[in-house]
């Protein structure tokens, strides 16, 4: 041990240098692993700007793990941005959809792409549905176009004017019922007043017409007299919706006017 002890002392300043250049070569190493890591980051990003999938497929797998998923957030971030064109309408949906699947293409986790991918499929999907919806809504197919106005999606620029608008379809298909409902209830179909019914309170639960024309036709079943009050609810709804239909059909043109 005191050998030991006297070598280590002899060669204080040798071994000092000795770890200090171990020291140095190790951080140089890593340094060197590094730019050449950055390096093929960079170059992995001109490829995709170039759209060489083949020169990239070379350098794919030299990625390290840490710039691999910093080449997937660009990626994301580009699928992203045309998303967000496509949603303000600045591109087409075989523009975006084409784009997107070509940055697919590049990526080293797919999955995330195709999320965007299925975001550009739905938006389409919703401003279908929404066209389709202005389509029934003119033609007075007031249950149709609410719930199609109901399927538009948050994403979709049509968004809130959507649920606006199938308000106002909701509002003119109760009408709607509540003319078909005292209509039955006047022939005495009294089942098929309270179908109706029932259907008017699973969309607007609680209505007080509803509730009470209800009423009122149960009390026709037990003792067979009608009140005299709905026929003359219906000819006043008969005669708003008559009136208004013309006006509101107006409204929905404009509102529509592309």
């Amino acid at each position: 041990m005191n050998r030991l002890k006297v070598w280590i002392s002899e060669h204080q300043r040798m071994i000092v240098m000795g770890v200090t250049a171990f020291i140095i070569l190790c951080v140089g190493c890593l340094v060197i692993r590094e730019y050449q890591l950055k390096r093929v980051y960079n170059q992995a990003i001109s490829y995709y700007e170039e759209n060489d999938l083949i020169a990239f497929e070379s350098i794919r797998y030299r990625l390290s793990t840490k710039y691999g998923e910093d080449f997937d957030h660009f990626l994301l971030e580009e699928a992203n941005q045309l998303f967000e064109e496509y949603r303000q309408e600045q591109v087409t949906y075989h523009e975006a959809i084409g784009g997107v699947e070509r940055i697919e293409a590049f990526a080293n986790r797919p999955s995330l792409i195709q999320d965007v991918q299925t975001k550009v499929d739905e938006l389409k999907q919703s401003r279908q549905q929404f066209k389709e919806a202005e389509k029934l809504a003119i033609q007075k197919k007031w249950e149709e176009a609410y719930h199609l106005y109901l399927q538009v999606i948050e994403e979709d620029p049509n968004y809130e004017k959507s649920r606006q608008l199938a308000d106002t379809a909701k509002r003119w298909w109760l009408q709607d019922l509540l003319v078909e409902a005292v209509t039955y209830y006047e022939k005495r179909q009294y089942e098929k007043s309270l179908t109706v019914i029932e259907q008017a309170l699973s969309l607007s639960e609680g209505d007080e017409q509803f509730l009470q024309l209800k009423e009122d036709v149960h009390l026709a079943m037990e003792k067979g007299t009608l009140e005299s009050k709905w026929s003359e609810v219906k000819e006043i709804l008969t005669e708003s919706i008559q009136s208004g239909i013309e006006s509101l059909q107006n409204i929905f043109e404009k509102i529509f006017k592309r």
